[in-house]
């Protein structure tokens, strides 16, 4: 009987350490559905009519942005990746403008609490670093398949700018890893899909394929750039946009 328990309790300390020690890719696409009208308030007036038409064309066919997620159980990066589809037109002006600000690889720690997102504006290479996001999840009883796993539904919220933003989420308790999509994390198995809200989107993000690796994953942690702290740069970011406009209106090239 000491041996039997010996067994299954060797058994049990390597699945857990299997669990642990995940090496998982994932590739998911972004859809981000917008009124037209809310897109054009960020176009300058005297731009308007040369672009409406074929921003209105991409939001007709949809803006879909590809990312895949790489992680070693804790640590993990999340990258924008190009891959044209019938659905997607490389041209399109709305995906075309989040590709270039969304280049940079967003890199979390969840033991550490911590995420970092490179980003580059004209003349300044940022470094977002920050603490993660608290989504206040609640687990429903809701279920749904998602790329070949049973998925639990949540729902969260956070506090932005005094807002509070809601947002949805589907994971895999199979999945032992508080990972995500985006700056998504904290529940008890992968996230596969989520509903959000950002910059007047609607945005959806889901799990297309899940490959387990056997080969080790090493995430590199972002270390270049000015550090701030993500209201610390958007503060700096809206400064710089009020000069930009403030630039146009007086009829001064900003080039």
């Amino acid at each position: 009987m000491k041996k039997l328990s010996l067994l299954i309790a060797l058994c049990f300390s390597v699945f857990t350490m299997a669990q642990e020690k995940q090496f998982l890719e994932v590739n998911y696409q972004m859809e981000m559905d917008m009124e037209l009208e809310e897109v054009m308030k960020n176009v300058p007036s005297q731009y308007r009519a040369m672009v409406e038409d074929q921003i209105k064309q991409e939001l007709e066919d949809g803006v879909f942005l590809d990312y895949v997620l790489k992680t070693n159980g804790n640590e993990s990066s999340y990258k924008m990746v190009d891959q044209i589809t019938n659905a997607q037109d490389q041209g399109g002006m709305i995906a075309q403008q989040m590709k270039q600000f969304d280049k940079g690889v967003l890199y979390k720690n969840i033991e550490a609490n911590e995420y970092r997102k490179p980003v580059e504006v004209p003349g300044t290479q940022y470094l977002i670093q920050d603490t993660l996001t608290d989504f206040h999840w609640t687990v429903t009883r809701e279920k749904e398949n998602i790329a070949g796993f049973e998925t639990r539904k949540a729902n969260g919220y956070f506090v932005y700018q005094n807002d509070t933003i809601n947002a949805v989420a589907w994971f895999a308790p199979k999945i032992a890893i508080k990972d995500g999509p985006s700056n998504l994390w904290g529940l008890p198995g992968l996230i596969l899909k989520s509903e959000f809200k950002m910059n007047g989107a609607d945005v959806t993000v889901l799990a297309k394929k899940v490959m387990v690796k056997e080969e080790e994953i090493k995430i590199e942690k972002p270390e270049d750039g000015k550090v701030v702290t993500q209201s610390e740069f958007e503060a700096e970011i809206k400064a710089l946009q009020e000069k930009y406009k403030a630039m146009m209106q007086e009829g001064v090239d900003t080039e």
